[in-house]
C-alpha cells in the first residue's frame, strides 16, 4: 500500500535539486512553487491562487496529489508520443529557424518564429510553449546531457546580463528554473544578475597569477567577462588574447562549464529578496457611507495619533480599510496589516512582525527583514528589540486590523511594541477588532453602532470624545493618573524584573521621563 506523504513533509529543495529532480520540467517547476507557497509559507489558498492564476480546486487537487504521490506528482506528463514536436506550425517554424541559424538566442528565435507563424495566420502561440519546445529540440538534435542543456541555459541568460532593468533575464528559462520561488520578473532577474555576476568574479584567479597574456588562468574570467559584461567580439578577444578559434572555444567551454557548477551556490548565498509591496499597502476601499466616521478617526490619529475602531468585525474591517485607503491615496506613509484566523494564519505575530520588517526594508532598513524572511523562522526578543529601534522617526502610520486573531505571545508583544512607539509619538496607530484593548478607556472609544438608529449616537459619543480631549488638563487629575499609575508598579516587584522586561518597562515609561525633563526645562527659563 502506497504511503501518504504528510503536508509538514514538503521537501526544501535548493537550486541544484531543482535542476537535479525537474531538470526543464516547468510544469513541476510551477507546482513545486504552489505547494511551498501553500504548505512552507503558509499563505492563504486563495492568495496563492490568485498569485499563480489557477483555481482553489486545482489548488487542493495539486495538494492531494503531493499527499499521495509526493514529489513525483509534481512532474510533468508528457503526451502524444512527440506528435506535437514532429508536426505543429510552431515545431515546423523552429525546426526551418534553427537549420537557417542553429547558434541564434532564444529571443531573437522567438521574434522570428512569431513572424513566421503571424504569416500563417496563428497569433496565439504562448511563449511559455515556445521555450519548452525549443529545449526540446535542440536536446533531441544536439543529443546533449542535462549539464549541456543547462550550459545551453546559461549562455542564453548570459547575453542578457548588462540589460537594465534585467526583465530578460528575469524572464528567462534559467531564472526560472534556478529561482523557482520567485515571481516577481524584475526582481528574479535582478537576483539571478546579481548571481552571475558573483559568479563570474569567482572565476577571476587568485593573487598569484602572472600576466594576462602569458597565464593561462586568467582565460576562464576574460573570455566570460569580456563577452558578456563588457561586450567585446570573440574575434578582439581571441586576437588579444592570441588564442586559436579551437583553443578559444574549449576555454569558453570549460569556463561556462565552471559557471553552472558555481551558479547554484551563488544563488543560495543571495541574501532574502526584497519584499513585495503589497505586504504592507493598504487595499483600495470605499469611503462612500464611512464619511462622518473617517474625519473623527482622522482627527484623533492627527491630535492623539491613535484610532481605536471596534464592535462588529465585518464593519470594522470596511471601517479600517476605508480609514487606511483614505489616508493613503492623501499621501500619507501608511502600513497595513490585517490578522487572518487561526485556520489560515497559525502564526500571526510573526506575519504582522514580517509585514513591519518589510515595510523598513522598503525604506533601506533590511536588517530585520533578512533575518524574518528566512524559512521557519522563530521570533527571538532581540527581533522586537530591533523593531523598536528602527520604527522610532518613521512618521508611519500603522493600520492593523482584525486584532482579535493576534493572540499569540508573538502577537501581543509586537503590539506592546507599536503601542509605545504610538505613546512616544514616534508612529500613528489605528487598531480594530472585536473588542476594545484592555488598556484602553471604553469611555473614549465607543463601540461601533449595531444598526443605523444606533449611528447618531455614536458620532455624538465619538465627536464628544474629541471635544473633551482638547479641555485643558487638571493637576488633580494628573496626579490620580500618576498614583494609578505606580499602583500597577508595585516597587518590590519591580526589583526583581528580568533584565529584558525591566529594559521594556523602562522605555515605557520614556514620555514620563520627557514630560519631567521639558516641564523642568521650562521652569529653568522662567524668570524668578
Amino acid at each position: 500500500m502506497r504511503s501518504v506523504t504528510s503536508e509538514l513533509e514538503l521537501p526544501r529543495l535548493t537550486s541544484a535539486d531543482l535542476i537535479e529532480r525537474f531538470g526543464n520540467d516547468e510544469v513541476a517547476l510551477r507546482r513545486y512553487r504552489m505547494l511551498a507557497a501553500l504548505l512552507r509559507e503558509g499563505r492563504a489558498p486563495g492568495e496563492v491562487a490568485r498569485t499563480f492564476g489557477v483555481s482553489r480546486e486545482s489548488l487542493r487537487r495539486l495538494r492531494e496529489a503531493f499527499r499521495h504521490g509526493g514529489l513525483a506528482a509534481l512532474k510533468s506528463r508528457k503526451r502524444g508520443g512527440g506528435h506535437f514536436v514532429r508536426n505543429s506550425p510552431l515545431a515546423r517554424a523552429l525546426r526551418q529557424e534553427l537549420a537557417a541559424e542553429p547558434g541564434v538566442t532564444a529571443n531573437v528565435l522567438w521574434r522570428r518564429v512569431q513572424a513566421r507563424l503571424r504569416d500563417e495566420g496563428i497569433l496565439d502561440v504562448p511563449r511559455s510553449t515556445f521555450y519548452r519546445l525549443l529545449a526540446r529540440l535542440r536536446d533531441e538534435e544536439s543529443g546533449i546531457g542535462a549539464q549541456s542543456a543547462t550550459i545551453r541555459l546559461l549562455r542564453e541568460a548570459l547575453v542578457a546580463l548588462p540589460e537594465d532593468p534585467p526583465l530578460t533575464l528575469g524572464r528567462s528559462d534559467l531564472a526560472k528554473l534556478l529561482l523557482a520561488d520567485e515571481t516577481d520578473v524584475q526582481q528574479r532577474g535582478r537576483r539571478l544578475q546579481a548571481a552571475l555576476r558573483a559568479t563570474i568574479e569567482q572565476l577571476r584567479p587568485p593573487d598569484d597569477a602572472g600576466p594576462v597574456l602569458n597565464d593561462p588562468r586568467w582565460r576562464h574570467y576574460l573570455i566570460i567577462a569580456g563577452e558578456y559584461e563588457a561586450g567585446e567580439t570573440r574575434v578582439d578577444l581571441q586576437e588579444a588574447l592570441a588564442l586559436s578559434a579551437s583553443t578559444y572555444s574549449r576555454a569558453k567551454r570549460e569556463a561556462l562549464e565552471r559557471l553552472a557548477t558555481l551558479l547554484p551556490a551563488a544563488i543560495e548565498a543571495l541574501p532574502p529578496p526584497a519584499p513585495p509591496a503589497h505586504f504592507y499597502t493598504p487595499p483600495f476601499a470605499s469611503v462612500v457611507g464611512y464619511e462622518t466616521e473617517l474625519d473623527l478617526y482622522v482627527a484623533s490619529l492627527r491630535r492623539d495619533s491613535l484610532a481605536l475602531i471596534w464592535g462588529d468585525t465585518e464593519e470594522a474591517f470596511a471601517l479600517t480599510a476605508a480609514l487606511a485607503s483614505h489616508l493613503h491615496t492623501r499621501g500619507q506613509k501608511v502600513i497595513w496589516h490585517a490578522a487572518a484566523p487561526p485556520d489560515i494564519e497559525p502564526r500571526p505575530g510573526l506575519r504582522l512582525l514580517q509585514t513591519l520588517a518589510a515595510a523598513l526594508a522598503a525604506e533601506g532598513d533590511d536588517e530585520l527583514w533578512r533575518h524574518l524572511a528566512l524559512p521557519e523562522t522563530i521570533p527571538q526578543v532581540w527581533h522586537l528589540d530591533l523593531l523598536a529601534n528602527t520604527i522610532g522617526g518613521r512618521r508611519w502610520t500603522v493600520v492593523v486590523a482584525n486584532t482579535h486573531w493576534l493572540t499569540d505571545s508573538d502577537a501581543v508583544q509586537t503590539l506592546d511594541v507599536l503601542t509605545t512607539a504610538y505613546e512616544q509619538r514616534e508612529i500613528r496607530l489605528a487598531l480594530a477588532g472585536r473588542n476594545l484593548p484592555l488598556w484602553a478607556d471604553a469611555d473614549r472609544w465607543p463601540p461601533l453602532p449595531g444598526d443605523q438608529s444606533a449611528l447618531p449616537e455614536f458620532l455624538q459619543r465619538l465627536a464628544r470624545r474629541t471635544v473633551t480631549a482638547q479641555a485643558p488638563f487638571s493637576v488633580e487629575v494628573v496626579r490620580e493618573r500618576a498614583m494609578q499609575l505606580i499602583d500597577t508598579l508595585p516597587i518590590n516587584q519591580v526589583a526583581f524584573l528580568q533584565p529584558d522586561e525591566r529594559d521594556r518597562l523602562i522605555a515605557a515609561l520614556a514620555p514620563v521621563e520627557q514630560l519631567l525633563v521639558t516641564l523642568r526645562g521650562a521652569a529653568g527659563q522662567m524668570p524668578p
